[in-house]
């Protein structure tokens, strides 16, 4: 199933850019595959007793403000194709496939309480730097993890959260790899 979403979002890929409105479509793409990813969204486009007309006239309604034409007739080749399946995973892969050729990737910023927006300008900005790409970041938070946080960016993964140290302390323990440590 991956490799038929990557040949229809390469597909999608190629029309936009030669059309000329791959940054239009990628705009939409995020909204469109953030929708479907719903509960809601996702129980109606991947249900088998729904007809593909339906299918469309829901899209249509959803998105009324009206979608790029490449991204309105892919989505309805994939409900004629019964392929709704995929969707959001082709949508995922070509917003990749956009972001990289645009320099751009996105982050997934987990921490304890909830950053400031000055935290997530030093943070952008440190991650801007080192993957040297513009980020988007998208924050959560997670009490469990006691305090820090971690950053998932760009096949990259960063964990300074005390639960991680604490569960680093704990395996240490558990096999006498303190034991190897300077003698005082």
């Amino acid at each position: 199933m991956a490799e038929l979403s990557v040949r229809y979002a390469t597909a999608l890929f190629e029309l936009s850019r030669d059309g000329g409105t791959l940054g239009e479509c990628l705009k939409q793409a995020v909204v469109v595959r953030d929708a479907l990813s719903a509960k809601e969204c996702r129980s109606i486009i991947e249900h088998p007793q729904i007809s593909g007309a339906e299918k469309r006239v829901f899209l249509d309604n959803v998105f009324a403000e009206g979608l790029n034409g490449h991204l309105n007739n892919f989505l309805s080749l994939l409900i004629s194709k019964n392929r709704e399946s995929i969707m959001t995973s082709a949508l995922t892969t070509f917003i990749d496939m956009g972001n990289r050729v645009s320099g751009k990737t996105d982050a997934e910023v987990v921490s304890a309480v909830a950053l400031d927006e000055g935290q997530i300008a030093v943070l952008k900005a440190k991650l801007e730097k080192k993957l040297g790409k513009t980020v988007d970041i998208t924050t959560q938070v997670d009490p469990s993890l006691i305090g820090g946080l971690y950053v998932y960016a760009d096949g990259h993964y960063m964990d300074h959260s005390i639960k991680k140290q604490l569960k680093d302390v704990r395996s240490n323990l558990k096999h006498g790899e303190w034991l190897d440590g300077p003698q005082a």
